[in-house]
This record gives C-alpha cells, sequence and structure tokens, in this order.
C-alpha cells in the first residue's frame, strides 16, 4: 500500500511528473504549485509521488478533493482508495466532500468522462454524481479577425476590478485577479467603467475563462470582442487550440468556431457527523 506521508511545495516537480505519467492533460509543475500551494489556500498533500497522491482542501466550509491520481503501473491494487480515505479523514468534520468544481484553483472542472478508473472509485465508495461540466475547443487557425475594443488589464486597475468583481461576480474574483496579476485578463468599458471581462490561462495555459459582462448586459453581445481578443492573444503565444473551461452559455463561444470537446463529471458524498 502506498505510503501516506505528507508532501509539500518541494514534492512538486515529483508530483507534476505523476501526473504526466498518469493523466492524458497532465498539468504542467507551475500549474501543479498553484493549484495544490496557493499561499491562501494550501492544499493536504498525501501519498507517494511514484506510486499516487491525493490533495484535499476546506473552502467555503465544505471539502474538496482537488487532485487524486494513481500511477498506471500501480492501479488495481488498492491505492486509489486509500489515498480517497485518507482524504476523507483529513476533511473529518465538513459536511461532505466533493470531487470536482473545487473554485478557484480546480485544474480540472470535474473527473472526465474518459477517466473510468475514477468514476468507477468514487461509485464504490458511494459518492453521488451532483453535476455536469463540459470544455468547449477552439481551432486557433481558424478564428473570426480580432476588431480590437478591449484592453489588457495592467496593475494600476488592480484596485478597480478587485471592486468590480466583488459587486458583481464575487464568485470569479480571486480568479480574474491572478488573470490580472499575469497579463492575461481582457476588460471592455462603456460610459458606467468596466462593462465586461474576459480572462485566460488562469489555472492551467490554454484554457479560457471565467468571462462576463455586468447584468444589465448579458446577453448584448458585449464580451464578443473580448472572446475574440483572448484567443489571438493565445495564438500569438503560439498555442494552436484552446479550450474555454467550465461553459455556461454556449452561443458565445459556438460563434467562434468552438465546439463541446470533454464532459466532466462533479461527485459529492456527505461525510459523517464528527
Amino acid at each position: 500500500m502506498t505510503t501516506l506521508d505528507r508532501l509539500g511545495p518541494d514534492d512538486v516537480r515529483a508530483i507534476a511528473a505523476l501526473c504526466q505519467r498518469s493523466l492524458a492533460d497532465a498539468p504542467a509543475a507551475d500549474e501543479v504549485a498553484g493549484a495544490l500551494f496557493p499561499p491562501d489556500q494550501p492544499t493536504n498533500v498525501r501519498g507517494d509521488p511514484d506510486v499516487g497522491v491525493v490533495a484535499s482542501v476546506e473552502a467555503e466550509g465544505q471539502g474538496y478533493v482537488r487532485l487524486l491520481v494513481v500511477d498506471p503501473a500501480h492501479r488495481g491494487q488498492g491505492h486509489g482508495h486509500a489515498l480517497l480515505e485518507a482524504a476523507e479523514a483529513d476533511l473529518a468534520g465538513m459536511p461532505s466532500v466533493t470531487v470536482g468544481a473545487d473554485t478557484p484553483y480546480f485544474l480540472f472542472p470535474g473527473v472526465e468522462t474518459t477517466e473510468l478508473g475514477m468514476l468507477v472509485l468514487l461509485e464504490r465508495h458511494h459518492y453521488d454524481r451532483v453535476e455536469a461540466n463540459f470544455n468547449m475547443a477552439v481551432d486557433l487557425n481558424s478564428l473570426p479577425p480580432d476588431r480590437g475594443g478591449y484592453t489588457i488589464a495592467t496593475a494600476d486597475e488592480r484596485d478597480e476590478v478587485d471592486d468590480w468583481m466583488t459587486t458583481h461576480w464575487a464568485n470569479w474574483r480571486l480568479e480574474v485577479l491572478r488573470a490580472l496579476d499575469k497579463g492575461s485578463l481582457l476588460l471592455a468599458r462603456d460610459d458606467l467603467g468596466i462593462s465586461a471581462f474576459c480572462a485566460y490561462n488562469v489555472n492551467r495555459r490554454g484554457l479560457l475563462g471565467p468571462v462576463a459582462s455586468r447584468f444589465e448586459l448579458i446577453g448584448k453581445g458585449v464580451a464578443a470582442p473580448l472572446i475574440v481578443g483572448a484567443l489571438h492573444q493565445m495564438r500569438a503565444a503560439g498555442r494552436e487550440k484552446a479550450e474555454v473551461v467550465w461553459v455556461g452559455p454556449i452561443v458565445p463561444y459556438a460563434r467562434v468556431g468552438a465546439r463541446v470537446s470533454r464532459v466532466f463529471f462533479v461527485y459529492r458524498r456527505p461525510l459523517p457527523s464528527p
């Protein structure tokens, strides 16, 4: 059985190497570090990077499993069960454990439907499938023209963006501020100030989102130029493909040639009261 020792930031490269061996869409080392060890919400990471690792976290009174991965050479030997049980023990006292939908530091918006072993593991541990999310793929070589109408947010605008997000889209505030800090946040403005935003490369490179506008402008296309602009920015950085992550409305992305590409299930299980 795999060791359940605690792991820390010094183990990031080994954890990333485990992901490379084990996942079709593996995060890079800096993406692993950003998701597992953010200063404001570090996860409890346990395991052995040569075998398997689990990362869990308490956030807003709920428990989450942010990552659970077992090396293909060691599957079928009970390691996944042991890692999941260790995460549940670390989250004792939480009302439930959710796998997926773990904002703002998620690596994946759920368990991809192609990860059959993980789906089976969760169902065997009596997790319920409570939500389905999906991504949409975009060919960056077939984009509509970039007609501008946006600016790249700068550090001087951080306080304004922070206040605007708190007022309009507080659930995306931390993701949007991280995008601003990375230089990957586009803004549109009108006479009332910020009218819409589009973030990209937030948790993972090559992912677009979140995107939104002021409530009264939803459905009026004000974010459309930002979506096109962000995709052009990604192409200029050398990418040929991108994905819109955790998609809400489909129409804005279908207009730039995106298609539904991957589906992710979110699982949840109540934990017993202490």
